[in-house]
């Protein structure tokens, strides 16, 4: 829970690294946040999950930036999302990377 909030407190700051660990476990707590604003939408006809979408584009942005950066490539790679087809996957590929050498992580320094 502690990597939800770090992100979240860094959410527009794109310079940096994140850890896979630390970048993973943001996106896990996202996921499960969506997901019960989702539930919360269809049981109380509300628009929980669209407003999360909105407010948490930023942070998921500027982590997925760092995590790129850890991978010692530009954040502008968070750009191939859009080709389609494989986009989506090759960014998924990207964000599972790790440099070789061994380099302390320092969470979402």
């Amino acid at each position: 829970m502690d990597y939800y909030l770090i992100a979240w407190k860094r959410g527009f700051d794109f310079s940096g690294r994140s850890s896979r660990e630390a970048f993973w476990m943001f996106m896990l707590v996202h996921f499960l946040v969506t997901l019960a604003c989702i539930a919360f939408d269809i049981a109380f006809d509300t628009w929980f999950d669209a407003i999360y979408g909105v407010v948490s584009f930023i942070p998921m942005i500027a982590a997925m930036v760092r995590r790129l950066h850890d991978t010692d490539r530009s954040g502008g790679w968070v750009w191939i999302f859009l080709v389609p087809v494989v986009g989506p996957f090759w960014l998924v590929y990207l964000l599972i990377q790790t440099k070789s050498d061994n380099r302390e992580m320092e969470g979402f320094a």
